[in-house]
């Protein structure tokens, strides 16, 4: 297939990645910068190597990154949509959930691929433990990382929880029953520690903690289904699990044996944009789509409200 034509909106901290990966990749045409800070455009297309870019089109362009900031990005996901691009849009998809449903609507009328970026699952570690990870029943996570000063748009549930609740919303199909959650701010206005407790309606429930002003990283989620125990690092991209054997003539319990995962070797953000190329060309969705942002953006909503509003499920 012929490369496809990318466009990176946004040239800060994600935008830098986006377009290093696109560079290393066959399937990848890396076109042009955009931002609405010139010089931090034109620093980026520097490095990289490419144009900076204030118009695009259809003819010049086949796709979009869009990695601005979270409050950009139904605009410039939409107008990216409308003039005929397929966009992957950075998490989370956006900042309401009715902004969120706007941008799906547009890609469904304008029969564009809209893919969003939620890199963790395409994590090798993630990846694997998620095929195993059927019926579940209780699962929790934990995801902490030191103060960095960027992503400060938004709260520590759209910034960091978001990864485990567009998880758990890849695993549990069933409407959310109740939300509760308490969260404090640190070192910024918003909320930078958080904590969660969900339950749905088939009686999953689950757990997150989510801290941006931690003192060690930490990147772990745990699921307990019917017939498995699964640990995830999402940092050293391991997987442990063990399996509950149901018991055989005589015996009142099942046994417990170790149950071995192999964990892929792959850089996820690669994966992610190979993943998108791959939906263009081929006319499928892609891992994550749109539509699966938008339920993610709106467990995340329900968090964020049940904070302010305990009676609020």
């Amino acid at each position: 297939m012929n490369p496809i034509r990318l466009i990176v909106a946004g040239a800060g901290h994600l935008g830098r990645y986006h377009a290093q990966k696109a560079m290393a990749l066959d399937c990848i045409n890396l076109v042009g910068i955009m931002d609405i800070d010139p010089d931090k455009a034109s620093a980026l297309a520097h490095e990289i190597g490419v144009p900076v870019i204030d118009s695009y089109s259809a003819d010049t362009a086949d796709a979009m990154v869009v990695a601005t900031t979270t409050s950009a990005h139904h605009d410039v996901a939409c107008e990216a949509l409308q003039a005929g691009l397929h966009a992957l849009v950075e998490k989370p998809i956006a900042s309401t959930v009715h902004q969120a449903n706007q941008m799906v609507e547009t890609a469904l009328r304008h029969n564009r691929v809209l893919a969003v970026g939620h890199s963790e699952r395409y994590n090798p570690a993630v990846s694997a433990a998620l095929n195993l990870a059927n019926r579940p029943r209780y699962i929790t996570a934990e995801r902490l990382s030191p103060f960095s000063g960027r992503s400060l748009d938004v709260d520590v549930i759209l910034d960091l929880m978001i990864h485990d609740l567009d998880i758990l919303s890849f695993l549990v199909a069933s409407p959310l029953k109740e939300a509760r959650a308490i969260g404090v701010p640190v070192l910024t206005n918003s909320v930078d520690m958080a904590s969660a407790r969900l339950e749905f309606e088939d009686g999953t429930v689950a757990e997150l903690q989510a801290g941006r002003v931690s003192m060690e990283p930490c990147r772990k989620i745990r699921i307990f289904t019917e017939e498995r125990y699964i640990s995830i690092d999402c940092s050293a991209r391991e997987v442990k699990a063990v399996k509950i054997n149901a018991p055989t003539e005589g015996q009142t319990m099942g046994t417990i044996t170790g149950d071995p995962v192999a964990v892929p070797e792959w850089d996820p953000l690669e994966e992610q944009m190979k993943n998108f190329a791959h939906s263009i060309a081929n006319q499928t969705e892609p891992k994550v789509t749109g539509a699966a942002g938008t339920r993610a953006l709106e467990l995340a909503c329900a968090v964020r409200q049940c904070m302010t509003n305990p009676a609020t499920t």
